[in-house]
């Protein structure tokens, strides 16, 4: 089943075949704190240059093997661990996740990250071609739920 959809710090919604809806929510704190988790997971996964320090990004070292970047922004404020092989590869991402996707539904700080593999280069970027992620990260009740594998990337210079 084929299943897309998309967030923001105002709504979420999916459907089915891009056709079907079976979810939209949105226009509160807890979703705006929710999504904005995301974003900086994301930036990790697909955008690391819009990690480099400068205002509101810093980062830190945790062990010889995890480095911490923290992206705050309008009052949120979000942490975000990279785990990295022997060659200083990222392999995976964790972080506690503002989500109500527990049993009883209630927003709460959860685990969550993912999986990168299949690094490729393009352009000087080193960026995964595929990434599955999901809620309980590092638990038994891990549950991948986002699964991504990539065909091709390429940047638009032309844009400004």
């Amino acid at each position: 089943m084929l299943m897309c959809g998309s967030d923001s710090s105002c709504w979420t919604r999916f459907r089915i075949l891009g056709l079907i809806p079976v979810a939209r929510q949105g226009g509160n704190s807890d979703h705006a704190r929710s999504a904005f988790g995301r974003y900086v997971a994301e930036a990790v996964f697909w955008t690391p240059a819009a990690l480099l320090p400068g205002p509101g990004i810093t980062w830190e070292a945790v062990d010889t093997d995890t480095a911490r970047v923290t992206l705050s922004s309008g009052g949120l404020s979000q942490s975000v661990s990279i785990h990295m092989d022997k060659e200083g590869q990222p392999t995976h991402v964790s972080f506690m996740r503002w989500s109500n996707a527990n049993p009883e539904k209630t927003f709460r700080l959860q685990p969550f990250g993912g999986i990168l593999s299949d690094f490729r280069e393009i352009q000087g970027f080193r960026l995964p071609y595929q990434v599955n992620a999901g809620n309980g990260f590092g638990t038994d009740e891990y549950f991948v739920f986002f699964k991504a594998r990539i065909n091709d990337i390429h940047f638009d210079h032309n844009k400004r």
